[in-house]
């Protein structure tokens, strides 16, 4: 435009005025272009500049002579580009090796592994020779420093314990403000010591980052914590006041982990902004897991506590799923049912806890399921693995789900057999105190005047005079008197039993021995008598007399309960178990002997009453046969029991332990002593 009105203006105007014109405004112009180009190429270096702070290497051959500077500068470009891409590709790497050591950090619950992935990292992956990874222990108040140094020759990695007190500068900043530092002037901003040692020793540092790790979840709790003592102690504090006092370490709401720091030290090139985000991606990385694992221990301690409460109780607890199948059970619930968990893991309930009735016994445990009803202080039978039932007391709760639905039951037991074996000795005690004070009030005056009676009797019985009707009269009375001794003599054994003297015995000659006592009944009757031992059945220690004594009582009553061409057998064996009502002590072996008769039986109203005293359906039978019997098993801490069908006969178990009952180094026998 200006050139165009200069060569209009020549034509008008004298060109000895237009010629100097138009030097001067072609000078003006050139003039201008390069003072816009020098404007230019300042921009450029000043914006090349900043990108060389960010780490790129910027070729500056371009400074210098202005000719042809553009094309210098292209050029120049280009290959910082070219440069730029080799890094790119480099960085691409590193963030692939980011990404797999990214699993690895959060698949990890072990922090000695997640140390070493993240150094693993940091020094072989981005190539940082010196770092450190700081750890708050809020148990102890304090933090933990792992350092790494990886220099050409060498190789160090040590571990600092440090205070809050000792820390300072921007990490502590850094820590307290919840912000990433990169400090590229150490002078002004040096790294803390640690007792006068510092973190990383004769570094070559010239810059360093600091990038906290704190938990995912807000820790905006910490500024409305009641009971912060810093708060109560600085009431005008601001902001957040954790990490203001020592206490704040092991606050709940101090959403402080640790730190990760890392140093130009040993490397070629300064630490930049790129530097900073990718200590931050690790950071981010080490934060979430270091706050799961940290969860994962809280929860595995509370896990660890809930076992050790469980597995001390002294009470067994079964827990069940809705079909009864156990998915726990305690030391104790183990020891007494003498399973182990494999096997009590695929049992059900319904196998092991048995209803106190008779019959084909079923668990109670699951009409509490079906109706979801507790049921408290509930009693039934656990059987043990070697098929013995002990007696148990159980409460059942059900156990409800995250929306009140049931999920199964939770069952909480005790062993009964000490209780029920005192029970049934506190019974036997009762009626044995009973009978001995009525011995004691009625033995001495009965026996004087039956003695009298005797006496009298006898004399009268020495008269020549006396006809054969008399004298079976006097007969019969001295019968009776004879009757009444007996009676007078049972009621001073069972009342006042003599010690028990044991030793070992083989029940085949215990029951031969009763056998030839009463074989004159049995032979007269041509009753059949059948015996039944197993060759491998162990001697047992008991008082072999009252056993004998035992023995011929049953046997006779069962000779004498059945009719002429009757069988009466005895057999025995090791008990195996299967009678809930034996109660038999941990690791104390028992003996079974049955005594069997097919006479007319004993219907059950009576039944229940056999072992009474004076309780008795034969004609001249005193009632204390089977007291006296039943008496002598108890005081073996044995079990006698008894079953009857009508038309069909009755059945008498007796169980004796094979050993004598002990107690520490003493032995005990029963009620008395030995």
């Amino acid at each position: 435009m200006i050139y165009t009105l200069l060569l209009v203006g020549a034509v008008i105007v004298p060109p000895w005025i237009t010629i100097p014109v138009g030097l001067a405004v072609s000078l003006i112009l050139i003039y201008g272009n390069r003072i816009d180009r020098r404007r230019k190429i300042l921009d450029i270096q000043k914006r090349l500049n900043n990108l060389k702070s960010e780490g790129l290497v910027i070729d500056e051959s371009f400074r210098g002579d202005e000719d042809d500077v553009f094309y210098r500068v292209i050029i120049a470009l280009l290959t910082d580009l070219e440069r730029s891409l080799f890094k790119l590709v480099e960085k691409n790497i590193q963030l692939l090796s980011l990404k797999e050591i990214g699993r690895s950090i959060i698949s990890s619950l072990d922090e000695k592994k997640l140390i070493d992935s993240i150094f693993d990292y940091l020094g072989h992956g981005v190539g940082y020779r010196e770092t450190a990874f700081i750890l708050l222990r809020k148990s102890r108040q304090m933090f933990q420093a792992v350092v790494n140094i990886d220099k050409t020759t060498s190789y160090v990695r040590r571990t600092l314990s440090f205070e809050l007190e000792e820390m300072e500068g921007a990490v502590y900043k850094s820590l307290c403000s919840g912000k990433p530092y990169l400090i590229k002037d150490i002078q002004m901003h040096p790294l803390f010591v640690v007792r006068g040692e510092p973190i990383f020793p004769r570094s070559t540092m010239t810059s360093y980052i600091c990038v906290p790790l704190l938990k995912s979840a807000d820790q905006s709790g910490c500024k409305e914590y009641e009971n912060c003592p810093v708060k109560k102690s600085f009431p005008d504090i601001e902001g957040n006041p954790y990490m203001k006092n020592k206490e704040c370490l092991s606050c709940p709401c101090n959403p402080l982990l640790g730190a990760v720091i890392v140093t130009d030290g040993f490397r070629s090139t300064p630490l930049t902004n790129i530097d900073q985000v990718t200590i931050e991606t690790v950071g981010s990385l080490a934060s979430s897991n270091i706050e799961n694992w940290q969860l994962y221990m809280e929860l595995r301690q509370e896990e660890v506590f809930r076992e050790n409460v469980l597995e001390g109780m002294i009470n067994g607890v079964f827990v069940v799923n809705l079909e009864g199948d156990i998915t726990l059970a305690n030391k104790s619930a183990r020891e007494m049912s003498e399973h182990d968990f494999d096997d009590l893991f695929n049992m059900n309930i319904r196998e092991l806890i048995l209803d106190a009735s008779g019959g084909e016994r079923s668990s109670p445990v699951h009409s509490s399921l079906e109706e979801g009803l507790s049921l408290a202080y509930y009693e039934a039978y656990l059987k043990r693995a070697d098929g013995i039932h002990i007696p148990i007391r159980m409460n059942v709760s059900p156990m409800m789900g995250e929306e009140d639905e049931i999920q199964g039951a939770i069952i909480e037991f005790v062993d009964l057999s000490e209780i029920k074996r005192m029970e049934e000795e506190i019974r036997q005690l009762d009626r044995l105190a009973a009978l001995g004070r009525f011995t004691s009030a009625v033995a001495h005056e009965v026996r004087n005047p039956l003695a009298g009676i005797a006496a009298g009797i006898q004399y009268l019985n020495r008269d020549e005079n006396l006809n054969s009707d008399q004298r079976e009269n006097i007969s019969f009375v001295l019968n009776e008197v004879d009757r009444l001794n007996r009676i007078v003599t049972d009621l001073f054994k069972v009342a006042k039993p003599r010690s028990l003297l044991y030793g070992e015995a083989k029940l085949e000659e215990v029951i031969d021995r009763s056998y030839m006592s009463v074989n004159e009944i049995f032979s007269n009757n041509g009753i059949e008598f059948h015996m039944d031992i197993d060759d491998n059945l162990p001697l047992i220690e008991v008082d072999q007399e009252q056993i004998v004594q035992v023995m011929i009582n049953l046997l006779k009553n069962a000779a004498e309960a059945v009719d002429k061409g009757g069988i009466v057998s005895v057999t025995s064996s090791v008990y195996k178990g299967g009678d809930p009502e034996v109660i038999r002590e941990k690791d104390r072996e028992m003996i079974c002997v049955v005594i069997s008769d097919n006479g007319q039986g004993i219907e059950a109203e009576d039944l229940e009453k056999i072992f009474e005293p004076f309780y008795s359906n034969k004609k001249d039978g005193t009632g204390l046969g089977l007291f006296v019997t039943h008496s002598i098993i108890q005081h073996h801490q044995g079990r006698i029991t008894a079953t009857s069908e009508i038309g069909k006969g009755t059945t008498f178990r007796i169980y004796l332990p094979i050993e004598r009952p002990r107690k520490g180094e003493e032995i005990e026998a029963g009620r008395t002593t030995g």
